[in-house]
């Protein structure tokens, strides 16, 4: 008997520790946390908050069968996520279609429940554990039902590459899907700013937005906050192509925001403190 009760006091805590830490002790996460696409609505967080290093923006790694014409309101399509990195084993995302303000837009809905799952109240929809193994690449899919009354969704995505089970060396990318409602008229992002920075970061009064224009035209730079409120427009004019610097004051309180810089329907958002 005193043997018995011996054994069982020494399984126990390796119990508890399977149950508590299981994820981390088999090597395998079962999804992200809800809040890390990526997207102006989750800000900006994404891989890197856990895994470290620096994301990279590709594109395509998001598709649908929504036809070119346009997504049909109430209507159900599937999406395609997938995840390529030469010599990777083991990949994740998580991906939700979001507003500026990061509402959810229609509905996810999981088709493969082995793989995937939906998290944050269902508006996000990640990887299991079951769906981490792949040899260079890994594919999920899902559906989504169409909202009925907004004319363009953006799909934000955050995606990560592992090589040996570890976090340390992943890579973490990040890619977007713009659909737009049956008839209506959008444009889908060209990339036509990029190498965005701003100095000093946090700032008091005024800043250098510096950035580069690869489309002579109008640029403006609007100021946001992180519940999607406009605080107003910061700069409006005529800018050639290559590299511009900006000085903008913005008249706020302290807090985080957003600076959404925008050429010919082309927008780009960037985090920035005031203090």
């Amino acid at each position: 008997m005193k043997k018995i009760i011996i054994r069982s006091l020494l399984i126990l805590p390796v119990v508890i520790l399977i149950q508590s830490f299981g994820p981390t002790i088999l090597g395998k996460r079962d999804g992200t946390e809800p809040g890390f696409t990526g997207s102006p609505g989750d800000s900006l967080k994404n891989c890197t908050v856990c895994h470290g290093g620096k994301a990279t923006n590709v594109e395509g790694w998001i598709t649908s069968t929504i036809p070119s014409t346009g997504f049909l309101p109430n209507t159900k399509y599937t999406i395609t996520a997938k995840n390529t990195e030469v010599g990777g084993t083991r990949f994740g995302f998580s991906i939700s279609p979001q507003s500026i303000t990061g509402k959810l837009l229609g509905t996810l809905i999981i088709s493969d429940t082995t793989t995937t799952k939906l998290v944050g109240d269902n508006k996000y929809v990640t990887y299991r554990a079951a769906g981490v193994d792949g040899v260079d690449s890994k594919t999920w899919t899902f559906d989504w039902i169409a909202p009925d009354s907004v004319n363009e969704v953006v799909f934000y995505g955050a995606f990560n590459s592992n090589f040996e089970g570890h976090k340390d060396g992943d890579n973490t990318y990040l890619s977007q899907l713009k659909v737009f409602k049956t008839g209506f008229t959008g444009v889908k992002e060209n990339n036509l700013i990029s190498s965005v920075s701003i100095f000093p970061n946090p700032l008091n009064n005024e800043a250098q937005l510096s950035f580069i224009n690869k489309l002579h035209g109008n640029v403006e730079v609007s100021l946001y906050g992180l519940d999607g409120k406009f605080y107003g427009q910061l700069f409006n004019q005529q800018l050639s192509v290559g590299h511009q610097t900006i000085l903008l004051e913005p008249n706020t309180k302290a807090g985080i925001y957003f600076l959404k810089i925008t050429n010919s329907n082309s927008s780009i958002y960037h985090k920035i403190l005031i203090q």
